[in-house]
């Protein structure tokens, strides 16, 4: 993509990325790739290096941390290890093998995972590690620098004998210092160096005292450095040793140094692929941060933007919120302008390839054109774009823009010149796969011939078929717009209720000035107002209030449609909300028919446990044989029969999704006696009607159970874990209600009850959404019968909070709202108490 004028990317905003991707680099390698970057000339490159950086989002953002630890600029160190028998110093060879572990690790990394990010993995094949290199200067150079005392044998020889000899040194030192000091010779009691030797201090008057070579004189002058004639053969023997150390230590780094620059063309390659995968991982992070994605791309010139983000406007408001705001770079400051970015949905290129954008000032006109080029110029740098990802965009040829005043002193080009002159460029060079951008077209001369001007443009620039976005004040481009074809009209919305810009886009829609309104609200007389109407004209007046008349009636119509879409939306959550519920009552439904056959199976166990235990009696008191016969043989018969009433309701249970009928229902829960026969099923008179929570008895039984519903002829009992539906001429009442609830299985236990729960966690979400949340949780709690519940909403700025306890206190069927104590959450929690 070829860009005009030279200034393009400050006009567009594109500056504060390319410094933001500065900040993110990790080396003068990357730095300088980001300095040389040019926008793509081929689809081919676009593609590959977008797909690279999405691949690193990727990684970035759900894979283990991409080994870029260290990434050094390290030709200037290869460059010094070239000629022969050089050497490079212990802190440069130790950056070389961080370099050396990183590029290792690096293809590694995408080695292992090819079948994740291929275009990286084959980003990576350029490397060669060189693990020989990377292992010898490991065992010459410490981890934090300098060279290990076994690097070699004679390194190490070297270094023991200084250590032994300074000791030495040290202990004769002291002694002479003590001495001195003893005598009142010493000024100070620590031994110094001074011209590389161990001397001590001694005052001057007390030189010829002292026995030694004065090496120093303090500033004063009252303090000489004398070395002791005692520690002049060990501070040689430390020199002359210290010698041969530095000359073993370059040896060993001129081996070291001559082995790395062999491998100087592997290097060369590994520097290169360093320097990509630093400006690499800059987009990625940036891309990561505004939450940028690749659209899909073509090479027809079309763009249709779906929610995209101006990122400039998106950093400075996240600045903005940080209190380190500075001026706009994208659009003046205003103080009735967003606090947030407004998306913006526009399409150019299918249906028509010129389009008008009118409206009022300072409503987003200059900032929507600004947006799709910006984005256009992120896009061929190779960069993702906070787009919808089913956005589309172009790789144009060409990106030429004409905005803001571009009036030079030194030339003598007044502003309207500067545009003809950028008009011109554009005119003789613009194509089918161009993208031109022309703000406030027409202006800086007479209207009427600016207009003129500005439609002769438009009309060449349409006919070549180059891609336009204009800006513009003048209602005969409005007028062009709605008659020409391949061009149509834009417009940025105005709210007629506040008189205000809602920087939403329009398509199709011509938008008005609104300058006598706003001039209105600002208090301009009337009957100056009235004459500028009338000095306007009937025609320009008409069309203006036929184009305020359609926005208000389009913004009404859009308001109707976000409403529905607003309630459409909740409606469906509703849907959910009770699809979620009814799948939930039927998995309870087949729990509690589950619990039903354990609970039978227990009593079949306990009933068996109790017989058997009758039957030992017997025998163990000498009854007869047969009567105990006779018992066992009643018994097994009872068993087979529970047996087969059991296996029936396990049978039924497998088909949860079907109703079984009232005559079903009836006998799949009716025991039977021990000799097989049905029982009785005739009404029980006996302790008269049943209500919900009598307790009962089934049949001709002895186990109480309580009533939990009564509906038509049939009753639902419970007993322990076990709920059973039969017909209400099977049950005998044997007592009232009782007094107080039990808290076993057996207590009243329904399906909404087991639902409900007496806590609920609305932090974080919005009021809105947190207030429709707690009224369904209320209603809830309040049809499972529950006293109390916990709604957990956190402290914040309280304006949560105090919804909440609005919402709450309106409703009857709330007793009390207050604040929980201090262990259960204080502030951030608060306690409703329910009627």
């Amino acid at each position: 993509m070829e860009t005009y004028p030279a200034s393009i990317e400050e006009k567009l905003g594109f500056d504060i990325l390319r410094q933001r991707l500065s900040d993110r680099m990790m080396s003068p390698l990357g730095q300088e790739r980001l300095d040389r970057m040019q926008p793509a000339r081929t689809m081919g490159w676009l593609e590959d290096e977008l797909v690279r950086v999405e691949e690193l989002q990727a990684a970035f953002q759900y894979d283990e941390n991409v080994p870029l630890n260290h990434i050094f600029d390290l030709r200037q160190v290869m460059k010094r290890a070239a000629p022969e028998d050089a050497y490079v110093d212990p802190e440069d060879l130790r950056r070389v093998r961080l370099v050396l572990i990183t590029l290792r690790r690096l293809k590694s990394y995408f080695d292992r995972r090819r079948s994740d990010y291929p275009s990286l993995a084959s980003a990576v094949e350029r490397i060669t590690p060189l693990k020989d290199v990377e292992t010898h200067i490991s065992t010459v150079i410490a981890e934090e620098g300098g060279v290990r005392d076994d690097a070699s044998e004679e390194l190490g020889r070297l270094r023991r004998q200084i250590k032994k000899r300074r000791n030495e040194l040290r202990g004769a030192l002291d002694s002479a210092l003590r001495e001195a000091m003893n005598q009142g010779w010493a000024t100070e009691e620590q031994a110094t160096i001074r011209g590389g030797r161990m001397v001590i201090p001694v005052r001057a008057e007390a030189k010829r005292k002292v026995d030694g070579f004065i090496h120093d004189t303090s500033a004063t002058g009252q303090t000489v450095y004398i070395e002791p004639s005692a520690c002049m053969r060990l501070n040689n023997e430390v020199n002359e040793l210290k010698s041969d150390e530095r000359r073993e230590v370059q040896r060993i780094l001129r081996k070291v140094t001559s082995h790395l620059s062999r491998h100087s063309q592997e290097m060369r390659h590994n520097l290169k692929a360093l320097a990509q995968f630093d400006l690499l991982q800059a987009k990625a992070g940036l891309a990561n941060h505004l939450e940028a994605v690749v659209p899909k791309l073509n090479d027809d010139g079309i763009i249709d933007v779906k929610d995209g983000r101006n990122p400039v406007l998106q950093l400075h408001f996240e600045a903005e919120k940080k209190g380190q705001g500075a001026s706009n770079p994208v659009v003046a400051d205003d103080e009735d302008g967003p606090r947030e970015v407004v998306p913006l949905d526009l399409r150019l290129g299918d249906e028509f390839n010129t389009l008008v954008i009118t409206g009022p000032n300072a409503g987003g006109k200059t900032v929507a054109m600004k947006t799709v080029g910006l984005l256009s110029l992120m896009l061929a740098y190779g960069m993702p774009i906070p787009v919808a990802p089913h956005s589309r965009f172009s790789l144009f040829h060409q990106l030429m823009v004409d905005i803001g005043d571009e009036q030079s002193i030194e030339e003598d080009l007044s502003t309207f010149s500067s545009h003809v002159s950028n008009l011109r460029h554009m005119l003789k060079n613009a194509g089918s796969n161009t993208l031109v951008l022309i703000d406030e077209a027409g202006t800086g001369t007479d209207p009427d011939e600016g207009g003129a001007l500005a439609q002769a443009v438009l009309e060449h620039l349409t006919s070549v078929e180059a891609s336009t976005i204009v800006t513009t004040h003048h209602g005969t481009l409005k007028v062009y717009a709605h008659e020409a074809d391949r061009v149509e009209n834009g417009s940025m919305e105005f709210d007629q209720n506040t008189l205000r810009p809602t920087y939403r886009y329009q398509q199709g829609v011509p938008g008005s000035s609104y300058a006598f309104e706003i001039a209105q609200r600002m208090g301009l007389e009337t009957r100056v107002l009235d004459r500028a109407r009338d000095l306007a004209g009937e025609q320009k007046t008409a069309m203006e209030n036929l184009i305020t008349t359609f926005e208000r009636r389009n913004q009404e119509l859009e308001e109707t449609l976000d409403k529905a879409k607003s309630e459409k939306r909740n409606a469906e959550k509703e849907k959910e909300r009770f699809e979620q519920k009814w799948r939930k009552i039927e998995k309870e439904r087949d729990s509690f028919r589950q619990q039903a056959l354990e609970e039978a199976e227990r009593i079949v166990q306990d009933a068996n446990a109790r017989i058997e235990q009758t039957i030992k009696e017997i025998k163990e008191s000498e009854a007869e044989r047969e009567a105990t016969k006779d018992a066992r043989e009643k018994l097994e018969a009872y068993k087979k029969d529970l047996r087969e009433d059991v296996d029936e309701a396990r049978g039924a249970s497998e088909k949860p999704s079907e109703k079984p009928s009232k005559s079903d229902r009836s006998s799949a829960t009716r025991p039977t006696s021990g000799d097989g026969a049905s029982r009785s099923s005739t009404p029980k008179e006996k302790g008269g009607p049943i209500r919900e929570g009598d307790r009962v008895v089934l049949d001709n039984g002895s186990t109480t159970m309580d009533v939990q519903e009564v509906e038509d002829d049939e009753a639902v009992v419970v007993m322990g874990a076990m709920h059973m539906r039969v017909d209400l001429d099977r049950l005998t009442k044997v007592g009232g209600p009782r007094k107080e609830p039990e808290t076993g299985y057996g207590a009243d236990i329904s399906m909404t009850a087991l639902e409900a729960s007496p806590t609920i966690d609305v932090r974080g979400e919005r009021v809105e959404q947190a207030r429709q949340r707690i009224q369904h949780f209320i209603d809830d709690a309040i049809a499972a019968g529950l006293n109390t519940v916990e709604i957990l909403h956190g402290k914040g700025t309280g304006a949560l909070r105090q919804a909440i306890h609005d919402d709450l206190r309106s409703r009857s069927d709330v007793k009390d709202v207050r604040k929980a104590p201090i262990e259960q959450g204080g502030a951030g929690v608060t306690l409703a108490d329910l009627a």
